[in-house]
C-alpha cells in the first residue's frame, strides 16, 4: 500500500470551501472548561510558559496541568518562539540579560524526550490552514498594493497564523490536548477543523491569581 504523500496532506482542506470572512465566536461556543477536557496528554503553547512565570495561568488550568504532570509535553514550535528572543534581544541593552536568563530557564525545563515536533505532514496541513485563514481574513493583499510598513505587518500576521496552525496540527497529530491563550487564532482554526484537541484560557490578572493562591 503506497505511503501518504505531502500532496495528500495538502488536500485535507479544500480552499474553495472557505471564501467568506470568519466571525469570532463568543467564549460560550469555545472550549474553555478544563472539566470537559478529554483525557489526553497535554501540549503547552508558548503562552502557558509566559503566563506561568508571571502568575497569570488560571487556577483551573494550573490544576489540570498538575493532575497530568507526567503527561505534559512541550512543542518544538513553542520552544522556537521562546528561543528566538535570545538571539533578537540587543546584548548592549542592560535589560536583555535578565530576559535572556528567564527564557533560558524556561528552556532548561524542556527535556528533549518530552518535546514533540510537527511532522512534514503537519507542516503541510498547517500551511494550507494558515493560507486559507490569511486569505479569508484579509491578509492576502498583493505586495504592490501595500507600503513597506503594511507589508511587514501582513507578513508578521501570516507568520503568527502559521505558528499557531502548527501547534494546532501537531496536537491533533500527536493525539494531545493543546493548552493555549491564543483564543482568536484557535477560534478560526476550530471553525475550519473542529477538534477536541484544544483547551483555551484567558490569563488572569496577577493580583487575582495571588489572591486565589492565598
Amino acid at each position: 500500500m503506497p505511503s501518504e504523500t505531502l500532496g495528500d496532506a495538502a488536500r485535507r482542506h479544500d480552499p474553495s470551501a472557505h471564501t467568506a470572512t470568519l466571525r469570532y465566536r463568543s467564549d460560550n461556543a469555545l472550549p474553555f472548561d478544563p472539566a470537559l477536557a478529554p483525557a489526553l496528554p497535554l501540549l503547552l503553547d508558548t503562552t502557558v510558559y509566559l503566563h506561568r512565570s508571571t502568575g497569570k495561568v488560571p487556577p483551573g488550568i494550573r490544576a489540570l496541568i498538575a493532575s497530568r504532570q507526567h503527561m505534559v509535553y512541550n512543542c518544538g514550535v513553542a520552544c522556537a518562539e521562546l528561543a528566538i528572543s535570545i538571539g533578537l534581544l540587543d546584548p548592549g541593552d542592560p535589560r536583555s540579560a535578565a530576559t535572556i536568563a528567564a527564557l533560558r530557564a524556561h528552556l532548561d525545563h524542556m527535556a528533549t524526550d518530552k518535546t514533540v515536533a510537527p511532522s512534514a505532514s503537519a507542516w503541510t496541513e498547517a500551511a494550507v490552514l494558515a493560507g486559507i485563514l490569511a486569505r479569508a481574513q484579509g491578509l492576502a493583499v498583493p505586495k504592490r498594493a501595500l507600503n513597506p510598513d503594511q507589508l511587514s505587518r501582513q507578513q508578521g500576521r501570516r507568520r503568527e497564523l502559521l505558528l499557531d496552525a502548527l501547534l494546532f496540527t501537531t496536537a491533533a497529530e500527536q493525539a494531545m490536548l493543546l493548552i493555549t491563550a491564543n483564543v482568536r487564532h484557535m477560534d478560526l482554526l476550530l471553525q475550519l477543523l473542529p477538534t477536541p484537541n484544544v483547551l483555551l484560557y484567558r490569563p488572569t490578572a496577577r493580583a487575582e491569581t495571588a489572591a486565589v493562591r492565598a
